[in-house]
């Protein structure tokens, strides 16, 4: 299905529902965890019991209650912010329609399977000889008053 078509399932995005779905269910098992643990707790506490296996796995189960909960509101944000990047590049997307007549161009001439010959001479490069620079030789310039210097002078 394309993202253009008229279809009503055509924008349904399966995989950021099942997030929203599992984001859900997280956080509903954490809530029914949270609350059955803490009841179990104020049980205890109320009946002065002395059955410390149930009081600890009930402090445990309102830990992994908790833990679910934040968990489920972080999916929650997580995948807020899925949506949003998968919305903006749907809507930027551009869908170029492919003709169905055209065959395939592999970028493919008929240069490319011309003769080793031939090829030799089309990529020849005909370069002229780098010119060497020429040096002059040190000339003493006596009108001046200044004394020659021994670096040579290079003509570029």
């Amino acid at each position: 299905m394309s993202q253009n078509s008229s279809r009503p399932l055509s924008k349904f995005n399966l995989v950021l529902a099942l997030l929203w779905l599992v984001d859900v269910v997280v956080t509903a098992a954490g809530y029914l965890i949270l609350t059955s643990s803490n009841a179990t707790q104020a049980e205890f506490y109320t009946s002065q019991s002395s059955d410390y296996v149930a009081y600890f796995s009930a402090q445990s189960g309102s830990g992994l209650g908790a833990t679910l909960i934040g968990t489920g509101i972080l999916g929650f944000i997580i995948t807020l912010a899925a949506m949003v990047v998968a919305r903006s590049i749907a809507k930027n997307a551009v869908v170029a329609p492919a003709a169905i007549d055209d065959e395939p161009d592999f970028d493919f001439d008929e240069t490319d399977f011309d003769s080793a010959s031939d090829t030799d001479e089309k990529t020849a490069v005909t370069t002229p000889a780098a010119a060497a620079p020429t040096v002059e030789a040190p000339t003493a310039d006596t009108t001046s008053g200044d004394e020659p210097t021994d670096e040579p002078k290079t003509a570029r």
